[in-house]
């Protein structure tokens, strides 16, 4: 069975957790070394093996697949969809934003995932900025919704879960319904100009 949490502000920033205190502590309350990525909004999806990847490794990508028990996933985000993929054998961490969607990084997660033997996957979104709140400028706005046209709202709008739960038909995928720059509980780029990231973190 799967183990998740997701943190908020109040836990403390996570954005560099090599430096992290908050990263230890997180680490020390899950019992198990934390896998985080260097994130670059892309769609590189890594295997971690706790056999071979140094403790507390940071990978360079957008997505995060183990089979392996005692090993946790996190991903870390402002404002971008921290999506957790779960199954009875392996899991995944993977950081979604819009250049995400595009990439299609929870798609090669899920491809990855498949291919360490998972069947009956599911995912969990957790706290993002809301489509209400989340405004780009028009042609932004038009490139994405013209290949997902699942996110489009009202003017220049987007709603990036709803362009995944398109993207991941097969999935069910729930949201935790909570938004970020609406939340002051939790780290938003939209919200304010502070820097800080809260995590998703998953483990078999």
């Amino acid at each position: 069975m799967a183990r998740l949490l997701f943190t908020s502000r109040h836990f403390g920033s996570l954005d560099n957790p090599q430096a992290s205190d908050s990263a230890k502590q997180l680490s020390k309350l899950i019992g198990n070394p934390i896998y985080f990525m260097k994130q670059t909004h892309g769609n590189k999806v890594t295997v971690v093996d706790n056999q071979s990847s140094p403790n507390g490794a940071v990978y360079d990508g957008d997505g995060v697949v183990t089979d392996k028990p005692n090993v946790a996933l996190a991903v870390q985000v402002a404002d971008c969809l921290p999506l957790l993929l779960i199954s009875k054998s392996v899991v995944a961490a993977v950081h979604v934003g819009r250049k995400g969607l595009l990439n299609k990084v929870a798609l090669a997660a899920l491809d990855q995932m498949k291919k360490l033997g998972a069947d009956q996957i599911s995912g969990v979104v957790g706290p993002h900025i809301c489509g209400n709140c989340y405004e780009v400028d028009p042609v932004m706005y038009s490139e994405i919704v013209k290949e997902h046209p699942a996110t489009g709202g009202k003017s220049n709008h987007l709603n990036l879960f709803a362009g995944l739960k398109d993207q991941l038909s097969e999935v069910e995928i729930t949201s935790l319904g909570i938004c970020t720059k609406e939340n002051s509980d939790y780290f938003s780029h939209r919200a304010d100009a502070t820097l800080g990231r809260q995590v998703g973190v998953i483990s078999l």
